[in-house]
């Protein structure tokens, strides 16, 4: 009986070792695919944001220049008056 086993256990190792390599593969594969879905969450809000940023950008820059329009278009001395006499601090 011991010299069964001692001619098999070096097997028994083998096969141990490669059911081992094969969970943490397993494991890792597993990991690095959440790894990349996580970094594709991260990049999608970043470019809603950087969207979004964009847009609240182009909607200040459309008041401004609406503004000015406005300003251009009044008569000598009635902007600054509008300007005044519609001014308060929210």
């Amino acid at each position: 009986m011991i010299d069964l086993i001692l001619k098999v256990w070096p097997y028994l190792l083998a096969a141990g070792g490669a059911v081992l390599a094969i969970i943490f593969k397993q494991s890792a594969e597993k990991t690095k695919a959440q790894a990349k879905q996580e970094v594709a969450e991260v990049k999608k809000q970043d470019a809603e944001k950087q969207a979004a940023a964009a847009q609240s950008g182009a909607a200040a820059a459309k008041e401004r220049t609406d503004v000015e329009s406005t300003i251009a278009v009044a008569p000598a001395g009635d902007s600054a008056g509008k300007l005044r006499d519609n001014w308060s601090r929210d």
